[in-house]
């Protein structure tokens, strides 16, 4: 396949935020992120639109980011959503199970409801719990490298769900 280069890793996503100031807090407090950029315009770059925001950016330890906007006038977050809750998260990789513990402990002794420890087919070991925002978090250990074998289970749970579910909008 000739074309676009697969992307190489993630620099950031971006969620909105009604109070940057709690945003921060929780994520250089609690997660040990660093506040690190951050844009502000009375005009959206992309679209052109006329929207009055603040765009921050958060630092992981590989130096992706997680951003927010803070938008002039709108009263909503991801708590509003439509979606169940659980479904749409950002997992965010840790280096041991030691440290999802850890930062579970952390966690909860800030008064975050924290689930988990989750164990998930023996892969992943995570925590969830939500950000000031209604984002939904995962924090995660991955026990071992996905391989060829999950590779392939995942190409026929696919088709499974497809032949049995139909395809979507149909």
């Amino acid at each position: 396949m000739t074309g676009f280069a697969r992307p190489r890793g993630l620099n950031h996503v971006a969620y909105v935020t009604r109070d940057t100031a709690a945003t921060k807090r929780f994520y250089t407090e609690l997660l040990g992120m660093r506040l690190v950029g951050y844009a502000m315009d009375d005009s959206v770059g992309s679209t052109g639109e006329p929207t009055t925001f603040l765009h921050t950016f958060f630092e992981m330890a590989d130096g992706s980011c997680i951003a927010f906007f803070e938008i002039e006038g709108l009263d909503t977050d991801h708590h509003e959503s439509p979606l169940p809750r659980w479904a749409p998260h950002l997992a965010l990789s840790l280096d041991s199970l030691e440290e999802v513990e850890d930062a579970r402990d952390r966690l909860v002794a800030a008064g975050v409801e924290v689930k988990g420890v989750v164990d998930h087919e023996g892969i992943w070991s995570s925590i969830y719990f939500f950000d000031p925002n209604g984002v939904r978090l995962e924090l995660t250990y991955q026990n071992r490298p996905l391989n060829d074998d999950d590779a392939a289970a995942a190409e026929k749970a696919v088709k499974a769900w497809q032949d049995e579910h139909g395809p979507a909008g149909a």
